[in-house]
């Protein structure tokens, strides 16, 4: 059975099993589904007597739509769908071209066996975004490659090359020229063999050495336990749980850690920028080597205005509300920035009354800039801010931190302190988030 999204047929028993979901394979939700009756009607139908999961286009899988992130999953959820893989009767193979990342990179995992082209890549790149591997990865990575690797994996968001996976244990072989014709020789093989599944939460090689496993998740701790981020400390959390528990217990562990990352402001936040930032006309934003960079002139126009804005409203600070320049850098440090205005780098006390007013100014000039036609929405001024005045990502920008701190709240406070200074004077593009549930958000 084919559909919109994946392709099936069934060569000599071996079932082919396809995503097709350009341009990226996201795992969404129409995908998940038939990517779940394919797998069950292998598990059933006599005739086929193991599997190939493979992608069409340049790659297996980037993971889930992000969008889905923000309620509930519908069924089949991503875990919920690795472990149907995971608990095929028949050998499940995954053939990895391009690249599987986040959710891809944990329907890789759940294959009782995994192949890859040598020029493929697997990451897990869910901290970027503020959460964790949340269908099996924590649990299914250590298990593979031990805590040290795994951790470092998921920690920092980086992807590792085919061989290196396969030194890790991760992948099983690379197959030289055609992927798809290399793993269903190597399906026929197994089942020649008499080889039936295996499945990941059974092995436990990476996890065989429990005091050597405690060791690198106490390692792991003493490296993160400065940083700001959340997601990282709840990732060293559900490994060490995934050497502790049995698998259903580590499972409901990492899903109430995903859980609790998920809901967090930090992950809220970085799921804005990462939209809000393809969401950005290219006359102000432009990718260029990998990283978003603002374009000459119009976006570099706009950074130019919204920095002024910020630097006028430090100096007000100073000059009017007589705070210390050190103290509203420092507040500027311990909100995310390098640095502050007036270059001191070290994080102050007391620093939200300082950036309220900071971040004000800054959504004050942005609204100008929306009304004036220069910007389209108000989460293009949080792409412009991170992207231009290294406003911290983890913040989201000005307008969704904004949002965090509470809209009603910021307007009453910019009606009383306009009379100090202009640039606090409150927008009208604040006063219509107000009125809206989803404020800045639904503008």
């Amino acid at each position: 059975m084919t559909t919109r999204s994946t392709l099936f047929r069934v060569l000599d028993g071996v079932a082919v099993i396809s995503l097709n979901a350009p341009p990226v394979n996201a795992l969404s939700a129409p995908l998940r589904a038939a990517l779940a009756d394919h797998i069950r009607r292998v598990d059933t139908e006599a005739h086929i007597s193991a599997a190939v999961l493979r992608a069409e286009g340049a790659l297996f899988s980037a993971g889930a739509d992000i969008r889905e992130l923000d309620a509930d999953w519908q069924d089949p959820a991503p875990r919920d769908l690795c472990d149907l893989v995971e608990g095929c009767s028949k050998p499940v193979i995954a053939a990895l071209n391009g690249q599987a990342l986040g959710g891809g990179a944990e329907l890789f995992l759940a294959a009782h066996y995994r192949l890859a082209e040598p020029r493929a890549r697997i990451g897990f790149p869910e901290v970027t975004l503020g959460v964790l591997p949340g269908a099996g990865g924590t649990q299914r990575l250590p298990r593979l490659v031990g805590p040290e690797a795994a951790l470092k994996l998921m920690v920092s968001g980086q992807s590792v090359s085919a061989s290196d996976a396969r030194q890790l244990g991760l992948v099983d072989g690379l197959v030289e020229g055609d992927l798809a014709s290399g793993a269903v020789t190597f399906a026929r093989k197994l089942v020649a063999d008499g080889t039936g599944p295996r499945p990941t939460r059974a092995r436990r090689g990476g996890l065989a050495d429990g005091r050597a496993c405690q060791a690198q998740v106490a390692s792991a701790r003493r490296e993160i336990a400065d940083s700001p981020m959340f997601a990282p400390h709840l990732i060293v959390d559900c490994v060490e749980a995934a050497s502790l528990l049995p698998v259903e217990a580590g499972q409901a562990f990492e899903q109430d850690a995903f859980d609790r990352c998920r809901s967090h402001p930090q992950s809220i936040a970085l799921r804005h920028v990462f939209l809000a930032e393809r969401r950005v006309d290219a006359r102000l934003l432009h990718r260029s080597g990998g990283a978003f960079v603002p374009t000459e002139p119009a976006g570099a126009a706009v950074v130019t205005r919204l920095r002024r804005a910020l630097h006028a409203a430090a100096q007000a600070l100073v000059e009017t509300l007589e705070i210390p320049a050190p103290q509203v850098d420092g507040a500027m440090v311990a909100h995310g920035f390098r640095t502050g205005v007036f270059g001191h780098s070290t994080p102050g006390p007391d620093r939200v009354p300082v950036m309220r007013r900071l971040i004000a100014a800054l959504i004050s000039e942005g609204a100008a800039l929306v009304a004036e036609g220069h910007l389209d929405r108000p989460s293009d001024i949080d792409a412009m801010a991170v992207h231009g005045l290294g406003y911290p990502r983890r913040q989201g920008g000005p307008c969704r931190a904004a949002q965090t701190m509470g809209l009603l709240a910021l307007r009453n406070d910019m009606r009383s302190w306009s009379g100090d200074n202009p640039i606090w004077a409150p927008p009208a593009m604040l006063d219509e988030a107000v009125k809206l549930a989803a404020g800045f958000d639904a503008l």
